[in-house]
C-alpha cells in the first residue's frame, strides 16, 4: 500500500510541470517557436483592415513600438475588434502577454519583418506608466527609389515626407448601381522640386499622416524650404464670406507684389480684395467667345456644334467676356483674366457691346474695353489653376465699388395678394447666368460661373474639412508627387 502510494504521487507531480515566469523580450528578442516572452510598448498606430474594393471590415490591425525604437504590426480577429480598439488606446505603453505569430502577409505589409503578432482572447494588456518609448517611426524612401517599388510585386507600404503643396477638394466616384468612393488628392513635394514623373501614392486602410513630426526629416526640409523662400510671409486669410459689406471688400486685402510670390497652388479656394487701376488691357488676347447652348464648350469663332442639335434646329451660341487686363497697387503688376458673368460693374454686358461694334472680330479690342485703362477699382479675384512655372495670374470674380442693391421690405396689406401684371410677370423672370466655359488657351480650365466660397484658410488651418465636388476624372499628378485621400508631410 505504500508503494502504491508513492508510485502516485510520483506520477501527479509529473502530470503537472511548474510553469515558468514569462520575462520581458523586445522585438529582435521574439521567437515565434517561445511562448514565454511578454513585451512592453506603445501603441503608435491603429486601423481596421478592409477588403478592397468592397471595403468591408476583416479584422484589427496596430504598430507597436519597443524600447529600442523597432516596431511591429499586430493583428485580431474581426471578433476581438471591440475589445482591442477599448484596450488599446493611441501612444500609450501597455505590457501584452498571451500573444501569437503569423508569416506576415505579402499584402499590404507595413513593415519588413518575417512575423506578425496575434492577439486572441488570452492575450492580456496592461497599462504602464513609462516615457521612455520612443513616440514616431519611420523608414523613409527617398524620390528617387519611388519608381523601383512600382516593379515590385508586393512591396512594403512607403513611408514619405515632404512639404504640402496643394490640397484638392474630395471628389466621389462611382454610383449607386457600382462602389461609391472618395478622394481627395494632395500634392507633396521633397527638396528636389525639379524632378517631376508621372508617380502617384495611394492611401490604404493602415495609411497615417503626420503634420510637422519631431523627427530629422522635417527639419531639414523646413530648414531649406525657408532659405530658398525667404520673402514669402505667412498669410493669416479668413476664408468665410461676411456679412457686412464693407468688411466684405477688405477681407483678404493683401499686396500684389507679396501674392506674387506665393505659390498659387497653395491658395487655390481663397478669395483675395485689392483697390487696383487697370493700367493697360492685354491685346494678344481675344477679348470674348461663344459657347455652345447645349454643351457650354467653346466654339471657334463662326463654326457651329452640328453635333450638340437635332438636324434643322437652330443653335443659340452664347457670348462671354475673355479679356486680360493688367492692373497695379504699386507694390507690384498681376494679369487678371475676366469672364462673364463676373464682369458686371465694370463694363456693359457682352451682347449690348456687340451690338454697338461692326467688326465682331474678338481678336480685334473694342475701343469700349481700352477705354478701361487707367481706372481704378476695388476687385475681388482669385488664383488661376497653374499649369506649370511662371509669373501667377488672377481671375476676377467681382467688382465691389459699390454694395448690391438691397430690395424694398414689402408692407403689409390684404392676405390675398392682387394679382400681378404682364409687366410685373416680365421685369420678374431673370434669365440664368451662362454655363461654365471649357478649357481653352482663351479660357482657362479654372473659370467658373458663380462664387465659390472656399472651405479652408491657410496652408495649415482646417487642412481637411471635407467638401463634396464631383467630377468624372481624377487628378493624375500634380509635381512631384500626388498622394490619394489626406496626404501630408510624412506619410505611412
Amino acid at each position: 500500500m505504500e508503494l502504491t502510494s508513492e508510485a502516485g504521487t510520483a506520477s501527479k507531480a509529473i502530470a503537472e510541470p511548474t510553469i515558468p515566469q514569462r520575462s520581458l523580450a523586445y522585438f529582435t528578442d521574439l521567437n515565434p517557436a517561445d511562448n514565454t516572452k511578454y513585451i512592453e510598448v506603445r501603441v503608435y498606430r491603429k486601423w481596421i483592415a478592409t477588403k478592397v474594393p468592397s471595403l468591408i471590415a476583416t479584422g484589427f490591425s496596430c504598430m507597436l513600438l519597443d524600447k529600442k525604437g523597432s516596431a511591429i504590426q499586430a493583428n485580431a480577429d474581426l471578433k476581438e475588434k471591440d475589445r482591442f480598439e477599448h484596450h488599446l488606446q493611441l501612444n500609450c505603453v501597455y505590457r501584452i502577454q498571451g500573444f501569437g505569430f503569423e508569416k506576415t502577409d505579402s499584402w499590404g505589409k507595413t513593415l519588413d519583418n518575417d512575423f506578425t503578432l496575434c492577439f486572441g482572447k488570452h492575450t492580456r494588456t496592461d497599462l504602464l506608466t513609462d516615457n521612455d518609448f520612443p513616440y514616431h517611426y519611420f523608414n523613409f524612401a527617398a524620390y528617387n527609389e519611388l519608381g523601383g517599388r512600382l516593379e515590385k510585386k508586393n512591396p512594403i507600404l512607403t513611408d514619405y515626407i515632404g512639404y504640402v503643396q496643394n490640397v484638392e477638394k474630395v471628389k466621389e466616384y462611382g454610383s449607386a448601381t457600382t462602389n461609391k468612393t472618395k478622394v481627395r488628392n494632395i500634392a507633396i513635394r521633397n527638396l528636389k522640386s525639379q524632378q517631376r514623373r508621372q508617380l502617384q501614392l495611394s492611401a490604404t486602410s493602415a495609411t497615417s499622416y503626420y503634420f510637422n513630426p519631431p523627427v530629422e526629416e522635417t527639419s531639414e526640409l523646413l530648414t531649406a524650404y525657408n532659405e530658398n523662400n525667404p520673402s514669402i510671409p505667412q498669410l493669416g486669410l479668413q476664408t468665410k464670406r461676411l456679412a457686412d459689406w464693407e468688411q466684405e471688400r477688405a477681407r483678404n486685402r493683401v499686396p500684389l507684389g507679396t501674392l506674387l510670390q506665393i505659390d498659387p497652388n497653395t491658395q487655390q479656394r481663397v478669395l483675395f480684395t485689392q483697390d487696383a487701376m487697370r493700367l493697360r488691357v492685354d491685346t494678344a488676347y481675344n477679348w470674348y467667345y461663344q459657347k455652345c447652348d447645349e454643351c457650354g464648350g467653346k466654339l471657334d469663332y463662326g463654326y457651329i456644334h452640328g453635333h450638340c442639335h437635332p438636324y434643322g434646329t437652330q443653335s443659340k451660341p452664347q457670348n462671354s467676356y475673355s479679356f486680360r487686363i493688367i492692373i497695379t497697387d504699386g507694390t507690384g503688376n498681376a494679369t487678371m483674366t475676366c469672364f462673364t458673368p463676373h464682369t458686371d460693374g465694370l463694363i456693359k454686358p457682352v451682347d449690348t457691346l456687340l451690338q454697338e461694334i461692326d467688326n465682331k472680330d474678338p481678336a480685334l479690342i473694342p475701343p469700349q474695353i481700352l477705354a478701361l485703362q487707367n481706372t481704378r477699382h476695388v476687385f475681388q479675384f482669385r488664383f488661376a489653376k497653374q499649369a506649370g512655372k511662371g509669373t501667377p495670374t488672377l481671375v476676377l470674380q467681382k467688382v465691389m465699388d459699390n454694395p448690391p442693391a438691397i430690395l424694398p421690405v414689402p408692407t403689409e396689406g390684404p392676405s390675398s395678394p392682387p394679382a400681378p401684371s404682364p409687366s410685373g410677370h416680365a421685369s420678374a423672370e431673370i434669365s440664368p447666368p451662362p454655363a461654365t466655359p471649357m478649357a481653352t488657351q482663351d479660357s482657362p480650365a479654372d473659370t467658373c460661373s458663380t462664387m465659390h466660397v472656399p472651405t479652408t484658410s491657410s496652408v495649415r488651418k482646417e487642412l481637411f474639412t471635407a467638401t463634396a465636388a464631383k467630377e468624372s476624372q481624377p487628378k493624375a499628378n500634380t509635381p512631384d508627387i500626388a498622394a490619394k485621400q489626406d496626404s501630408p508631410e510624412a506619410k505611412k
